[in-house]
């Protein structure tokens, strides 16, 4: 049996509506975007595509709705005083604590006084996306990357920061 080996792969990326052609991210400029292959670190769909993309080129990917469609029921109103006392603006986003202890990330909808409207739904969800996407490297992941399921950088001693308690 001949087992996967799990590579890590860096990426740049531009991704915009495919309607629209609006772009919400571009990472050109940037480092490149490093995740290990067939560990959930990326949209499963992008990473399909990636994985067929050499070294040094660069494709468009199409991906219909990769975040799911949009949820009306995803939109929940809260008290006011549940998000604190910052200063809140439409369509401002905010982190929050989910179900199982994860951050995830709302939009503010509307507020008031009394009400804040919040939206559940990833900004992108509902959208066809186009990425523009070119493989900038490619390399089997390490022993210690593969024991503690990240990825291990030249910057720290792993990409989580110095506190991930995987020294």
């Amino acid at each position: 049996m001949i087992s996967e080996i799990i590579q890590v792969i860096g990426f740049k990326y531009i991704v915009k509506d495919a309607e629209t052609s609006e772009i919400y991210e571009n990472t050109y400029g940037h480092k490149p975007i490093e995740f290990m292959t067939g560990q959930n670190q990326i949209l499963p769909a992008l990473e399909n595509e990636i994985l067929k993309i050499p070294v040094g080129e660069e494709r468009k990917v199409y991906l219909e709705q990769p975040y799911g469609p949009y949820d009306t029921n995803a939109i929940i109103n809260v008290p006011r005083s549940q998000v604190g006392n910052i200063s809140l603006e439409k369509n401002m986003i905010l982190y929050a604590k989910g179900p199982h202890g994860e951050t995830i990330q709302v939009t503010v909808l509307d507020f008031d006084d009394q009400t804040v409207q919040i939206d559940h739904n990833h900004p992108m969800a509902g959208k066809n996306l186009i990425f523009k996407t070119k493989v900038v490297k490619i390399r089997p992941a390490t022993q210690e990357e593969l024991s503690h399921g990240h990825l291990h950088t030249d910057e720290h001693s792993c990409g989580c920061g110095s506190g991930c308690g995987c020294h």
